[in-house]
């Protein structure tokens, strides 16, 4: 007789569901360190056209020089705010995979417990049918026939 195994099975399911999202989230944070290196570059790009705008003098740029210019630096503001976006993304999916951390912790530490609470069961059942056992047995040899 062995104790029943789907506890133990069900603990290995949340271990390795905790496993998954914990990678999950290591790409997540990736994902974000990835995004804040491309807004600090955007930010270090814009500043550096702006700075070279305030350096030139207007009068001697073309217009189709201060359209083209004017043009990339809106670009580059455009690309700065779907970055942002992106990281409010990130950081909301990053929000998400820790409540589902959480509860897949809760999940996996209830079924270690439940688990836990069966072995003990069956090594009280085996304690108790041991002890019959003996009880039996001393039981038979008192009422055994003295030679």
């Amino acid at each position: 007789m062995t104790p029943r195994l789907c506890w133990s099975v069900l603990e290995g399911k949340a271990e390795r569901e905790v496993k998954e999202i914990q990678a999950d989230t290591l790409r997540a944070r990736e994902v974000k360190q990835t995004l804040t290196a491309s807004r600090e570059r955007l930010h270090f790009l814009y500043e550096e056209y702006r700075a070279k705008d305030l350096a030139a003098s207007a009068p001697t740029r073309g217009m189709q020089d201060a359209m083209n210019h004017r043009q990339f630096m809106a670009q580059l503001l455009a690309l700065q705010e779907r970055v942002n976006q992106d990281m409010a993304k990130a950081n909301l999916a990053l929000e998400r995979l820790q409540e589902r951390m959480i509860k897949a912790e809760n999940e996996r530490q209830k079924m270690k417990s439940l688990d836990e609470q069966e072995t003990l069961a069956f090594e009280k059942h085996m304690r108790q049918r041991e002890q019959r056992s003996m009880d039996e047995l001393g039981v038979m040899q008192f009422n055994r026939p003295r030679l």
